[in-house]
């Protein structure tokens, strides 16, 4: 029989082996809640970016029906009326004289030039004929057409060796030129815009400029944005990217387009 001294060692040995045990129970079951808390918060966070995701593309393609519709409605009866407009024009008598002569020829100037813009306009709104030229002519057409209003002059420069961006990439990245020159155009006071597209190894790069009279960029938050450049950026996120605004009192408007590319040479 042991002594009462020897009793007490071991029940104290027992009692803090028992407690020692009792707090790594404690301690495993508060590490595997916060676990199963952060996997259920990351779960809920994935499902909410999905779904932002999903709806923001669901948007992309409305629109770009629309768009579409839009195009093919101009091409197949507008375009044709004023082609027919214009026949008309060609077998007007040559001897009505002088006066009704002059009228009909700048008559005929002027169908012309709408049947042009209209055919430029039905091309910038269909999605498929624009990644059939490619970003870079897409870009080109929309800069010449505003040339050609003479409010501007335009340029478009290419830096590093091209490689192929996907089809819905191109696509949003050209509206979001259109979205941005439309911008400029209605807003900036400016007399020329340039967009500069930088194939670089592991991001391609967009900028859009002009020489406006520009605005406190580093003072715009999130409430007093525009629904233009929220939807800019809303574009840019669907593809992976991200669309910053640098600007300020007179000094113009620069938009950059980064987009993460696995490519990393000419393609």
């Amino acid at each position: 029989m042991g002594t009462p001294g020897a009793d007490i060692n071991i029940t104290i040995v027992y009692l803090t082996l028992g407690f020692l045990l009792f707090a790594l129970f404690l301690i495993a079951f508060i590490a595997i809640y916060r676990l199963r808390l952060n996997r259920h918060l990351r779960d809920k966070l994935k499902m909410k970016s999905d779904f932002e995701q999903a709806l923001l593309l669901t948007q992309v393609e409305i629109q770009e029906q629309t768009l579409k519709n839009i195009s093919e409605e101009i091409h197949d009866n507008v375009g044709q009326i004023l082609s027919l407009a214009k026949l008309h024009l060609n077998t007007f008598p040559e001897d009505a004289g002088e006066k009704i002569d002059f009228k009909v020829a700048e008559t005929k100037k002027l169908v012309s030039k709408a049947i042009n813009d209209l055919r430029n306009l039905s091309h910038g709104m269909h999605g498929e004929k624009i990644t059939d030229i490619g970003l870079q002519q897409a870009i080109a057409s929309e800069m010449h057409t505003l040339q050609n209003t003479g409010q501007f002059t335009t340029r478009i420069t290419l830096n590093g060796d091209e490689y192929k961006l996907d089809k819905q990439k191109q696509m949003v990245l050209f509206r979001i030129v259109q979205e941005s020159l439309h911008n400029a155009q209605k807003h900036s006071g400016a007399t020329a815009l340039w967009v500069e597209l930088h194939y670089l190894p592991g991001v391609f790069r967009l900028l859009i400029c002009d020489n406006g009279k520009g605005f406190d960029a580093a003072g715009l938050n999130a409430v007093h944005k525009g629904i233009g450049l929220k939807n800019m950026q809303n574009r840019a996120a669907l593809i992976g990217g991200k669309l910053t605004v640098h600007s300020s009192p007179g000094e113009g408007v620069s938009i950059t387009v980064d987009l993460p590319s696995t490519e990393t040479g000419a393609g």
